[in-house]
């Protein structure tokens, strides 16, 4: 659990630079700088090069649970490098002709109106897709590599942190009118694809950069099983993608381009609640994936309880402390934008049921299981799918978050209970229902005690210090989990020290 917590902690404290970078960019920036129609095209040309980016891969991410029987520092562990290599250009290949061939019905949609235009900007920009979906499915295959290496934080923090970095810098340009939306938009292409020439980079000072492939290893069992993962992760690898970006696209289809940049602005907020659960997946994936090949259920029983407790107390927490100021941060951003308030609770709370239920995903995406999470995910795809058709209509952008929020309701009930059935592990334990109770107390508190002020800025300020001030104490003093009151411990130790 040691390299799990201090490489989360690392992660984290990164992710949530990086948040405060994107949410200055993303959500004050960009309202003030762009139209609600290019605030969108940029969530588009975002999240469409994720989707894009699992279909090329080919399904080769799924082999990442075979890597402990590729590792072997000496012979380069047997050229996985290059076969995830050589897989992902007959990828690349497959994306770029599917691309041309069906570009008229990517881009159209059937609303009316200021729709056109719209349609008009994300047909200029279009062929965007092409390298940020190649850079995207390159910078993939080598965090992934270089996580099954233990370096389980660079790529999160290219991801995360710098990349964000980056992008700030045109939209400051663009902020200030020192540019046109033109030259924004080739400043933003290459911010996005920079990280990964870093990743290669890092790949390669460690040493662990080989193209060399070795034959001899790859038996007809091993090949068997890699083109059966593959094939199975092709089926049902895209469906975790599909759930987390295919409201952008109904609502897209729905309600038009401006619509949607809305809801990515509510989608990011909800974001800001998921960092701590994507920091400890992406590190977390290998500790469980050696666990299991070794047999250790206490190592995995010990990691999912300590993750569901842990993440409860941090996604809550920021739940709590964004929701109580929702109104002043709605308040920095344009008019228009308002409308997205309940759409960013619904979401919020999404991300949050999916981070209180601590690795689920991870035990079964890495247990002889896998196949039943998969199945899981389809079932799901069809879920959000119907939800977000009959929720758009009807209540609009909030309908599709309350589709989201649904949506991880009942992933994680399956999730959870199917564990509990097959390996007798269940995670929640009185700690839980301690820092539930904990959180929405210090929430009522906040609401029934402090009075609003005009100010936007320092009526937040005073709320989240409140809240802090209640919250983390009761934390502390309460136990609820040890490996915070640990990080407590260690930080003041070192102020003593000083």
């Amino acid at each position: 659990m040691g390299i799990i917590k201090k490489q989360t902690i690392k992660g984290t404290i990164y992710s949530y630079l990086g948040v405060l970078i994107g949410f200055l960019s993303t959500n004050y920036l960009m309202p003030h700088s762009l139209s609600p129609a290019e605030v969108d095209l940029i969530g588009i040309l975002t999240s469409a090069p994720l989707v894009f980016a699992q279909f090329s891969i080919l399904g080769f991410n799924g082999t990442a649970r075979y890597f402990p029987y590729f590792r072997n520092d000496e012979k380069k562990h047997h050229g996985y490098l290059f076969l995830a290599c050589m897989v992902s250009l007959v990828g690349t290949i497959l994306f770029v002709t599917i691309a041309w061939l069906f570009k008229d019905q990517i881009v159209s949609h059937n609303t009316d109106g200021s729709s056109a235009k719209s349609s008009a900007l994300f047909n200029v920009y279009y062929w965007y897709l092409v390298p940020l979906t190649v850079f995207t499915l390159f910078f993939n295959v080598f965090d992934l590599y270089a996580r099954m290496l233990y370096n389980m934080t660079t790529g999160l923090i290219l991801r995360e942190f710098t990349k964000r970095v980056f992008i700030l810098v045109p939209i400051i340009l663009i902020y200030l009118g020192l540019i046109t939306f033109e030259s924004f938009m080739w400043l933003w292409l290459v911010a996005n694809l920079i990280p990964t020439f870093f990743i290669i980079t890092r790949i390669i000072r460690d040493g662990q950069f080989s193209l060399k492939p070795d034959m001899d290893f790859l038996t007809r069992d091993m090949v068997n099983k890699l083109i059966g993962i593959c094939f199975f992760t092709i089926l049902t690898g895209m469906a975790p993608v599909i759930i987390q970006n295919v409201d952008n696209y109904l609502i897209f289809k729905k309600l038009g381009l401006s619509a949607t940049g809305i809801y990515i602005l509510a989608f990011n907020f909800g974001l800001i609640i998921s960092l701590p659960t994507r920091s400890l997946y992406s590190i977390a994936y290998t500790i469980v994936s050696e666990s299991w090949k070794s047999n250790d259920l206490k190592n995995i029983r010990t990691v999912y309880e300590k993750s569901c407790v842990t993440q409860l107390i941090a996604s809550l927490f920021l739940f709590i402390l964004m929701w109580a100021s929702i109104d002043n941060i709605l308040g920095l951003t344009p008019p228009t934008y308002s409308t997205g308030k309940y759409a960013i609770f619904f979401v919020s709370l999404g991300f949050l049921i999916e981070a209180s239920t601590g690795i689920n995903g991870v035990i079964m995406a890495t247990s002889k299981y896998f196949r039943y999470e998969a199945l899981f995910n389809l079932l799901l795809v069809v879920l959000i799918i119907v939800a977000n058709l009959l929720l758009i209509p009807r209540y609009g952008i909030t309908g599709s978050a309350i589709a989201s929020a649904i949506t991880y309701f009942v992933f994680n009930l399956f999730r959870y209970m199917f564990i509990w059935i097959k390996f007798g592990m269940q995670p929640f334990t009185i700690q839980c229902v301690l820092a539930l109770a904990a959180g929405i107390l210090t929430y009522y508190l906040s609401v029934w005690i402090l009075p609003h002020i005009g100010n936007y800025v320092v009526d937040t300020i005073l709320r989240t210090s409140f809240i802090t001030a209640l919250y983390l104490p009761a934390v502390y003093f309460l136990k609820l989990s040890e490996d915070i009151n640990s990080i407590i411990d260690g930080a003041v130790a070192k102020l003593k020290g000083r």
